[in-house]
């Protein structure tokens, strides 16, 4: 064997100085961290929108929300940006490391679509108050 391959020279070149993350490592850190992240925000949007299911339906049942067809399509465009986000993290979950940034965009971008469908909801609540 080649002896030479083994000094110490060679094998600085191939690690990072001590007390120092690889770029590898940062850009699994980043994602898991990202990932733990988003994953809490997707539990407490389910717990919210099941909450807000549940007033609807309450406030229907007490004659103070006027059930209507417009109300149901927003509920249903809620549960299915929320959908759409779970999904875009689950991609982004199983991404590998070069990729995920790109589908954290995409998850960025489906948060956005959840938030706008949240607000409408709001409105056509308000719309549909007696």
């Amino acid at each position: 064997p080649d002896v030479r391959r083994a000094t110490p020279a060679r094998a600085k070149k191939m690690t990072t100085p001590y007390g120092t993350t690889s770029p590898h490592v940062k850009s699994v850190s980043a994602k898991a961290a990202y990932s733990k992240a988003a994953r809490k925000k997707l539990v407490e949007s389910k717990a919210k929108l099941d909450g807000m299911k549940a007033a609807i339906k309450h406030a229907i049942t007490m004659g103070n929300l006027r059930s209507s067809n417009k109300l149901e399509f927003a509920q249903e465009a809620v549960e299915a940006r929320l959908a759409a986000a779970e999904t875009r993290l689950e991609l982004l979950r199983k991404s590998g490391d070069d990729a995920w940034e790109e589908h954290k965009n995409d998850l960025e971008n489906a948060w956005e679509d959840l938030s706008h469908s949240i607000n409408k909801l709001v409105s056509r609540i308000k719309d549909e108050t007696s």
